[in-house]
C-alpha cells in the first residue's frame, strides 16, 4: 500500500507541478537564456565536461542554473494622516544558464535523442525556478496595491520594504524545497547520461 500511496503523491506533485509551470510558460520565456559550452561524441565525455563547467551555487557544481531578482522603486509623499505612495514600480530579471552541447555531427543519433530529452527537461526544471520569480513579482505587486503604510514616511518605508523581503524569502524557500522535492530535475527527467 505504500508504494502505491507514494506512486499517487508523487503523480499529484508532478500534475501540480505541471500545470504551475504551464501558466508560467509565457512568464519563463522572459529569462535571459545563457550557455556554456561541452564537447564530446559520448555521454561520459559530456557528463564530465558538465561537472567540470556547470555553474556553481553554494559550492556545489549543477548542470544549469536560474538567477531571478526582483526589484522596487516608489515614490511616496507625506499626507495630513501620514504617508502615501504615488507610485509603486516592482520589476523581475533573470537568467537561466544551460549547458549547450557543440558537437561536429558524429554523434550517434540515440545520443542526440538523449540529450536533446535531457536539455528539454532541464529545461523544464529551470523554468519551474524562475516561475517562483514571477510569482514574487506578483505577490509584491499586489501588496504593494492593497499597502496601508502608518507613521512617517521612514516608518511606511521600512514597512513596506520588510514585507517585500518576506516575500523573496518565501519564494527563495521554495526554489530550495523545489529542488529537493524534484532531487534537482532528475524526477522530471533532468537527468544525463
Amino acid at each position: 500500500m505504500k508504494k502505491l500511496a507514494d506512486r499517487h503523491a508523487w503523480l499529484a506533485f508532478a500534475t501540480a507541478t505541471a500545470l504551475a509551470l504551464v501558466t508560467s510558460a509565457v512568464h519563463a520565456e522572459n529569462a535571459r537564456i545563457a550557455y556554456y559550452d561541452v564537447v564530446g561524441n559520448n555521454a561520459q565525455v559530456l557528463r564530465q565536461q558538465m561537472n567540470a563547467k556547470g555553474p556553481l551555487d553554494g559550492g556545489r557544481r549543477f548542470d544549469a542554473h536560474t538567477d531571478w531578482y526582483v526589484k522596487w522603486n516608489y515614490r511616496y509623499r507625506p499626507t495630513a494622516s501620514g504617508c502615501e505612495f504615488t507610485s509603486v514600480e516592482v520589476s523581475l530579471t533573470g537568467t537561466i544558464l544551460l549547458p549547450r552541447w557543440v558537437h561536429t555531427g558524429n554523434a550517434s543519433g540515440a545520443l542526440v535523442q538523449k540529450w536533446d530529452r535531457y536539455v528539454a527537461a532541464l529545461r523544464l526544471h529551470e523554468n519551474g525556478h524562475y516561475a517562483h520569480g514571477v510569482s514574487a513579482e506578483k505577490a509584491i505587486e499586489a501588496m504593494a496595491k492593497s499597502f496601508r503604510g502608518s507613521g512617517d514616511c521612514r516608518v511606511m518605508a521600512s514597512e513596506f520594504n520588510d514585507q517585500a523581503h518576506s516575500i523573496l524569502a518565501r519564494y527563495n524557500a521554495l526554489d530550495v524545497a523545489y529542488d529537493r522535492e524534484t532531487d534537482h530535475g532528475r524526477t522530471q527527467g533532468a537527468q544525463f547520461p
